[in-house]
């Protein structure tokens, strides 16, 4: 039997929608992956102030979105853990659970390039694991359209491929660009508006069964 392939997509998910989806399933067909794990953000570092809605419904709601499509799969490592959750520490602990053997890549949208070497110990990261580049259509975060467009420039930003030592190529992932963003489905709600064909229709129910972003968000 081959080694299996596993990724990896982090995230708040807050809450998960197509714009997410779409591109982790090409993903799964570029990088030939076994399995790819959804990994909701208990705390995240880069954005402390964020999720309005709790991490066990934003889990809960991956796990919906997740369902009808095989290669998925959702894991409430981050949840659990008690300190920040530093992408390296979920790194770890797949590497773990599915051997020495396995193929690791860290899917991630192209708008962290920029900042990557701030991340913690991000020569373990780039040790670990293959970095897999989603494109991000950067009209769905206007404030962020510089450092995308200079992130489309390179394979990596400078500054990490003079800091890191044997760093791993990056792959960049022939996906199409979703212009859906979790804010503006956020702001939809809040108003009235239909989020239908923005988030899989299990999820848009768990949203309205719940309540979840038209005030502040329950706990389960």
């Amino acid at each position: 039997m081959a080694p299996p392939r596993i990724g990896i997509l982090g995230g708040t998910f807050d809450p998960i929608h197509l714009g997410h989806l779409v591109p982790a399933e090409y993903a799964c067909g570029h990088l030939r992956l076994d399995r790819l794990y959804l990994v909701p953000s208990a705390a995240p570092v880069h954005r402390p102030r964020h999720a309005p809605a709790s991490p066990e419904h934003r889990l809960r709601m991956c796990e919906l979105a997740a369902e009808p499509i095989p290669p998925f799969a959702v894991s409430d490592v981050e949840i659990r853990r008690s300190e920040p959750s530093y992408t390296i520490l979920t790194i770890e602990h797949f590497a773990q659970t599915v051997g020495p053997d396995a193929t690791i890549f860290l899917v991630l949208g192209e708008d962290n390039l920029p900042l990557l070497h701030t991340w913690h110990r991000i020569a373990d990261i780039v040790a670990l694991a293959t970095l897999a580049i989603l494109p991000r259509p950067i009209g769905c975060h206007p404030e962020r359209a510089q450092r995308v467009e200079g992130a489309r420039r390179d394979a990596l930003p400078s500054a990490v491929q003079s800091e890191i030592r044997n760093l791993k190529s990056a792959i960049r992932i022939p996906s199409p660009l979703v212009p859906i963003s979790s804010t503006d489905i956020r702001r939809r709600i809040r108003d009235g508006r239909s989020i239908a064909g923005l988030v899989p229709a299990s999820v848009a129910d768990y949203i309205a069964r719940h309540g979840l972003y038209r005030a502040r968000a329950p706990s389960l």
